[in-house]
């Protein structure tokens, strides 16, 4: 199975499974594959606040007031610059057209886009990432 698709890593996942379950667990062999999900493609949709805030707890994080996302809540721009993604509106602005910004592992291509309480997994987080792997957290309170 190996030689024919390398590219899926078939062995090393394996692996990578049957050493976490010895060492730590069949419950952490399922958070550790939730997480892996999450991280690489995978949409948060189906995940709880508490799901996303373990998988992403060594990530850099900012909290915000509820309300700063209630009605139109707050421009992705603004949100980007604000958690540090960006290292102005202008950088933000390149960002997004170039298609490098997801919110919640959706892309948003919109230079318009505000978040909200919509945006939200259960009212309490967005995840906010540019490229591949810079993740930054908004907890909201």
């Amino acid at each position: 199975i190996t030689a024919r698709q390398p590219e899926r890593r078939t062995a090393q996942q394996r692996l990578a499974r049957e050493v976490t379950r010895m060492v730590h667990g069949e419950a952490a062999l399922a958070r550790a594959e939730e997480a892996s999900q999450a991280l690489f493609g995978g949409s948060l949709a189906s995940l709880s606040a508490d799901d996303v805030a373990d998988i992403f707890e060594d990530v850099p994080s900012i909290t915000l007031p509820r309300q700063d996302l209630e009605g139109d809540g707050m421009s992705l721009i603004d949100a980007l610059v604000r958690c540090g993604i960006a290292t102005s509106k202008s950088d933000a602005r390149r960002a997004i057209e170039g298609g490098g910004i997801y919110i919640n592992n959706v892309q948003s291509a919109d230079v318009g886009r505000r978040l909200t309480l919509h945006d939200s997994i259960d009212g309490q987080c967005i995840v906010l990432r540019k490229g591949r792997r810079h993740y930054h957290l908004i907890r909201l309170v």
